[in-house]
């Protein structure tokens, strides 16, 4: 008792009375005698109420319960104009509160039940006499680990209590068969799930005095064929919605609304009463906002008038009403007095959309959404509705039509009734006071919805399911299509009535009404309701005489009218409020809005019945094909003069416009021109030239209004018009040309431009061709892709590239139905300037690769040729598809031939070098065939001087002079002249022309150096700024640095450091990225030089003109670079004023001058290129030392099996560098004779990462830091005065070479010397790149004896 508070001792009372909620309670009487509603005045809304067999809860605003009545579980007696506040439950958030026989429930905003009061039968969920509130805990324990169910609806019967989790699955505890669990045990004292309605969708529950009843959605029909099956769901989950669907319990402080603007009053033990009620949407309280009073939360499931969605997302009408527990009133509705301990679906009820549920103590009451109520069970009392008694199947209650549940409420004494509730011998109810008429706007609103969803509904019924269920006549066909989107519209309109204030777009009627314009047009009503003839008295709307004719086209129109209602009631909704708020704005607005669509509504209602006449008066098998449903004419010619210029004077011509196209007929034929794809300008004086999608009409004609108004329309504009020749230019849409040239009875989608295919589009041929890319001007033009079938080898070529002028123009890649791959460039539709062609598969016989330069589709220029059937690689020039000139011939064999080529073979002069590295320079008449004087010299240095002819690989016929040298013979330059290798190759500078010709294209040059270079600045952003827009694929690296290249760089300035060290980004980053024209010719120059030099190509003897060939890409590379910046200086030009110079960090015994880096293609470029470039060209040089690398490693071996100190004495190091003590792991040792890798450890490890770079300068400053390790480690031994000399440091570093075991130390070498800058050769890094040949020489000479 000491939990208990006063109402009236809270001490919130409001200033002033709430003007919602208002709470009005009275007991029934005996006969005869007059009821009378008692005001209760309390200071608080209030939001709900719930009355037992002799109490009541009241739920008020905030969240909190307060009870009153006889409160048997205490003792006490509570007056309802004092109920205390259970502060057991203040904090808890409730938003639903119940109430049994003797005992009570709420249910807070997390989910969370609490029970209280009689607990006798176990129907608190506890075990012991519950006086306060106590928390009961739902668990499902099926479930591992077990969770705790969240509820969202609870109620309450005499000894049983009913939950309804958010999984749409019922709970129950208590004792009974009422509980409807499978349990011979009572009490229940824990909740259990009702198995039996487990995997259904439960909507609503409801809790007689020893009775249960359920709303349960349908399950879905049996449809095998549909498109979407059902899936399946676990046990327990509803099969229609997922969890997330349900709406969670909330407090919300605005009105409750419910969809159909009725519900059932909450009947739970009461005998004698069943009252139908509007609910009520209330924006705000007119003048401030207000919180609500009448709000019913949606845990509490009284809005379960709004079925819960189906999986389309539409409110679901297809419920079931289940019922169990003791029958003897017949209260269950299954025709018996029989109890169920089971719960058992209501048949007579399925398929009458029943939209909530009720109980009493022994009868049961069902809503529909037409508005109809069933009531069955115990009539001793009249409960009932009629005059049986009692009923055991549900039967309609019959309510006088004066008094039909859909007719708004009249205003009561006690202000607008909200809710209704009884219990016991009490009934109460909520009321709003009627604020400058705002309520009773909101009851007629929801009393026209209701009366109008009815009407849809009988509509459906009467009318249009009888015509839909008729024979397959054709003339019926668009009619049941009407039916279908009936059937959808109905449901659609069960959304809730706010939207469709607030969006009157969303008003499902409106398009409804829109559509049947459309197809009663082609239906007249006569022919489409046969004999059907009782339909219009009780279709007819009860606002609308019956006296006059009613056709089936007035009455698809009468829904039109809803509209005027809806402005109406919004405007009484505004002059609530005043002019600057808000919501006076947004009630405004929308009542202009349904204005403007009721004025457009009946524009078009015009537009069909003119149209319906125009089809009257011009009827016959010509226009029938033009007769579609949606088709309205706008103008025909017969009425407003239009005439072809020029025309015959006997011609015959006939335009009809329509919504969608314009009609042209001549006599007996048809042109039909669709809308999308015309456009229409005003005649001017410079007007010349036609095309078949450009119409010219004079500014004074009538018709270039009405022409641009249809366009406009259907182009989605307002249907207004624009200015004469000014109507969407540029527009997308599909046509299907029927002219003769190129597009003959092809059909294209996509963007137009003032009658011209001009955007993005997809052009499709008959003929299978599909071209899906850019056009400009009616033509392909830009990046496209195209594939044209082969129908000789049943498969398809396909094109990805750029296109000019209707023509495959630029660079792209084709795929060709024989299983040859092109790409490379193309001018005119054909194959010129650079490309590579890959010919058939490894498999196949004709397995090629071309790389090269093309000539109007033909190979003519320099190109490397692999057939990698016979295994030889061409390096030459071409002529029309043939070798023809200087080339270079290597094969699998290891066969190395140079010379000149005619008419696609070997002849004249050439050089024929064998793997044993025999050579042989004679006159060659055919592939291997040597016919004429010749050398063949030995690999010993015999040689064989005379004529020769025949084969190489067969034999070959001799006459001439066997001559051995002399040992003491002079070196004879003659002989040694004809076996120099690359006398007949083409030369470095003169190969790949092609790809740096295609560069300076795409920088906009016309030649090498001929262009302005801020086009080619511009070129070069809009290239990049394409690719990134065409490229979704992209991350966010990428991304970046696409963008950093989109800005163009300072390049017109002198070079300085700063912006030296700039470019060189900008050239890193640019030669990253291949859409950079930069970035796509290193990658070309890569792609081409591997395609020489792997495989077949990597042979030793190739590796001076691989050298050369890097140097020439360097040179014209940067040429390139220089046009983009010139402030940069000539190759190999000393620009000292760019302070670009690097002092020298050791200081040796011997002075070297300081070395000078000039800007050069080699500092600049090399770094970028050779990395790319490294793998084939040190291969080569690897196979060119292969012989002394054998050699070198040998002796490493060898020397490296010797201790430190041995090999520190046999190189002829002085002991005063030999190194006493060794650190390992940060510990000093001393190093002893036996001691092996312990010296000088650091140089070693430094030395050894020569074979991790690339470039030369890159090799040479691991050179550079090999030799300050050595010196920082000899340091500590030697006074500070000490300065090296060559005598010391040569056999010091040679013990670092040697311990550092380089593998390929000769190629290394080599390498540094042919690439190095040569600026550098006589400098410190020179030096010391001397010292490292000359040891690498030495090794190859020690004596190991």
């Amino acid at each position: 008792k000491d939990g208990l508070k006063k109402f009236s001792a809270t001490g919130e009372r409001a200033p002033t009375p709430p003007e919602r909620g208002l709470l009005h309670i009275w007991r029934s009487g005996g006969l005869g005698e007059q009821l009378s509603p008692e005001r209760v005045l309390l200071s608080r809304p209030v939001l709900q109420a719930a009355l037992g067999e002799h109490h009541g809860l009241l739920l008020t605003q905030g969240g909190l319960v307060y009870s009153f009545g006889e409160l048997l579980w205490r003792d006490l007696s509570v007056p309802v104009s004092a109920p205390v506040l259970e502060v057991a439950l203040q904090g808890k958030t409730v938003v639903r509160v119940a109430a049994g026989g003797f005992h009570c429930g709420a249910l807070s905003e997390q989910g969370s039940v609490y029970m209280w009061g009689e607990n006798t039968a176990g129907q608190c969920g506890q075990t012991e006499k519950v006086s306060e509130p106590c928390p009961v805990s739902v668990v499902d324990s099926e479930v591992v680990p077990p969770v705790t169910v969240r509820i969202i609806d609870l109620v309450c019967g005499r000894e049983h209590s009913l939950a309804l989790s958010a999984q749409n699955e019922l709970w129950a505890w208590g004792s009974g068969c009422q509980l409807g669990l499978v349990t011979n045990t009572f009490p229940v004292w824990k909740p259990q799930k009702v198995e039996h309605l487990a995997g259904r969708h439960v909507i609503q529950v409801a809790c007689g005095a020893y009775h249960s009843l359920a709303l349960v959605r349908s399950l879905p029909p049996q449809n095998f064929n549909t498109q979407n099956p059902p899936e399946k769901k676990e046990r327990g989950q509803s099969p229609h919605s997922s969890v997330t669907d349900r709406a969670e319990p909330s407090v919300v402080d605005d009105a409750h609304y419910c969809p159909l603007g009725v519900e059932l009053s909450e009947v739970i033990t009461g005998e004698r009463y069943f009252i139908m009620r509007p609910c009520v949407f209330v924006p705000g309280s007119p003048r401030r906002r207000r919180p609500c009073a009448c709000r019913r939360s949606s845990a509490g499931r009284t809005q379960a008038a709004a079925p819960e969605e189906a999986g389309d997302g539409l409110p679901s009408l297809d419920t079931e009403v289940w019922s169990w527990g003791r029958g003897s009133e017949g209260q269950l509705g299954h025709g018996d007095q029989l109890a169920r301990l089971q719960p058992l679906c209501i048949k007579s009820l399925t398929g009458e959309e029943v939209i909530k549920v009720a109980a009493g103590s022994h009868h049961s009451l069902a809503v529909t959404a037409q508005c109809q109520v069933y009531s069955w069970g115990s009539n001793m009392c009249g409960q009932l509705g009629h005059v049986n008694s009692p009923v055991t199947v549900p039967k309609q209650a019959k309510v006088k039509k004066k008094k039909k549940t859909h007719k708004k409420n009249p205003k009561q004494a006690m202000g607008y009734i909200s809710s209704v509730y009884s219990g016991g011998q009490s009934c109460a109810v909520l009321a709003d006071q009627n604020i400058m008429g705002f309520i009773s706007a909101i009851h007629e609103l929801a009393s026209r919805e209701r009366q109008f969803y009815c009407w849809l509904s009988s509509v459906k019924k009467l009318l249009l399911t009888p015509i839909r269920n008729r024979g397959n006549r054709t003339s019926l066909k668009t009619l049941r299509e009407i039916c279908a989107r009936f059937d959808r519209r109905v449901n659609k309109y069960v959304h809730t009535v706010a939207e469709k204030i607030i969006r009157p777009p969303l008003f499902s009627s409106i398009s409804f009404s829109s559509f049947c314009l459309s197809c009663l047009i082609v239906c007249p009503s006569s022919e489409c309701l046969g004999s059907q003839q009782a339909w219009p008295s009780q279709l007819c709307p009860s606002d609308q005489s019956t006296s006059g004719d009613l056709d089936l086209v007035s009455l698809l129109y009468w829904p039109l009218q809803q509209l005027h209602q809806y402005s109406r009631v919004l405007l009484k909704l505004a002059s609530c409020y005043d002019v600057l708020t808000v919501e006076y704005q947004s009630l405004h607005q929308g009542c202009s809005q349904y204005e403007a669509l009721s004025l457009s509504l009946l524009r078009k209602k015009k537009d069909a019945e003119t149209t319906f006449i125009f089809w009257k008066t011009h009827s016959g098998k010509t226009t029938e094909f033009l007769r579609l449903p949606q088709r309205r004419v706008m103008c025909e010619s017969s009425n407003r003069s239009l005439t072809v210029q020029n025309a015959g004077r006997f011609s015959n011509h006939w335009f009809i416009l329509f919504n969608d196209a314009l009609v042209h007929t001549q006599f007996s034929t048809h042109h039909v021109y669709p809308l999308t794809c015309l456009w229409v300008k005003p005649v001017t004086e410079n007007t010349t030239g036609k095309t078949s999608h450009l119409l010219f009409l004079s500014p004074q004609n009538k018709w270039l209004r009405s022409l641009n108004q249809a366009v406009d329309q259907i182009l989605g504009g307002g249907g207004q018009g624009s200015s004469p020749g000014v109507t969407a230019m540029t527009r997308t849409a599909s046509y299907k040309f029927t002219g003769e040239g190129r597009f003959k009875d092809a059909q294209y989608t996509g963007s137009w431009l003032a009658g011209r295919i001009n955007g993005r589009g997809t052009m499709k041929w008959p003929d299978g061709r599909t071209y899906s890319g850019n056009f400009k001007n009616g033509l392909e033009d830009g990046y496209g892709e195209c594939i044209m079938p082969n129908k000789l080898l049943n498969k398809p070529d396909s094109y990805l590239g750029q296109w000019r002028d209707g023509k495959i123009h630029g660079f792209g890649k084709y795929k060709y139905a024989s299983g040859e791959v092109y790409e490379g460039c193309f001018c005119d539709g054909q194959r010129h300037g650079y490309g590579m062609l890959s010919s058939g598969k490894l498999a196949r016989t004709s397995s090629s690769v071309f790389i090269g330069q093309w000539v109007h589709d033909r190979k003519t220029g320099y190109g490397v040729y692999d057939d990698i059937t016979r295994g030889e690689k061409y390096m030459g020039l071409w002529l029309d598809d043939q070798r023809h000139g200087n080339a270079v011939v290597v094969t699998q064999y290891g066969v190395y031939y140079e010379g000149t080529f005619k008419d696609n073979k070997m002849s004249g002069p050439g050089l024929l070098v064998s793997d044993d590295d025999t050579a042989f320079h004679a006159e060659f008449s055919d592939d291997w065939t040597v016919n004429g004087k010749g050398v063949l010299t030995l690999a010993n240095g015999d040689c064989l001087d005379g004529l020769f002819s025949g084969e190489w690989n067969t034999g070959l016929k001799v006459v001439g002079t066997y001559i051995k040298p002399v040992v003491d013979e002079t070196e004879n330059k003659d002989r040694n002249s004809l076996l120099r290798l690359g006398q007949y190759a083409v030369a470095a500078g003169q190969r790949w022309s092609c790809v740096f010709e295609e560069c300076w294209s795409r920088l906009g040059c016309d030649a090498a150096g001929k262009g302005d270079r801020t086009v080619a600045w511009e070129n070069i952003a809009v290239t990049i700024t394409t690719a990134r827009r065409h490229s979704p694929d992209l991350n966010r690296s990428q991304t970046k640095i696409l963008e950093s290249l989109e800005f163009i760089p300072h390049h017109g300035d002198p070079v300085t450091t700063s912006n030296y060290d700039n470019i060189r980004r900008y050239l890193t980053k640019a030669c990253e990225t291949p859409l950079h024209p930069l970035g796509w010719l290193v990658e070309t120059l890569v792609t081409v030089y591997r395609m020489t030099y792997v495989g077949v190509g990597s042979n030793r003897r190739l590796l001076r003109q691989a050298v050369l060939e890097v140097q020439a890409y360097l040179t014209h590379f940067y040429s390139i670079i220089r046009f983009l910046f010139p402030g940069l200086p000539d190759d190999g030009e000393t620009h000292l004023s760019i302070s670009l110079i690097l002092e020298c960090v050791l200081k040796f015994a011997f002075s070297f001058s300081s070395s000078v880096v000039v800007v050069s293609c080699s500092s600049l470029l090399l770094p970028l290129l050779l990395p790319r470039l490294y793998p084939p060209l040190f291969t080569l040089y690897c196979l060119q030392e292969e012989q002394d690398e054998a050699q070198y490693w040998e002796r490493i071996l060898r020397l490296n099996k010797q201790p430190d100190q041995s090999l520190l004495s046999f190189l002829g190091v002085q002991e005063k560098f030999w190194p006493v003590w060794m650190s390992i792991l940060g510990e000093k040792k001393q190093i002893v004779s036996s001691s092996k890798d312990a010296c000088f450890v650091s140089a070693v490890e430094t030395l050894q990462q020569i074979s991790t770079t690339f470039t030369p300068s890159d090799k040479l400053l691991v050179i550079q830091k090999t030799f300050e390790e050595l010196t920082q480690e000899v340091k500590p031994m030697l006074d500070g005065s000490f300065l090296w000399c060559m005598d010391d440091l040569f056999p010091l570093f040679l013990y670092v070479v040697v311990r550092a075991r380089i593998r390929n130390l000769g190629a290394e070498v080599s390498l540094i010397e042919d690439l190095m800058d040569p600026n550098l050769e006589h400098g410190e890094m020179g030096l010391m790149f001397t010292t490292l040949k000359a040891c690498y020489i030495q090794i190859q000479q020690e004596s190991m004896t």
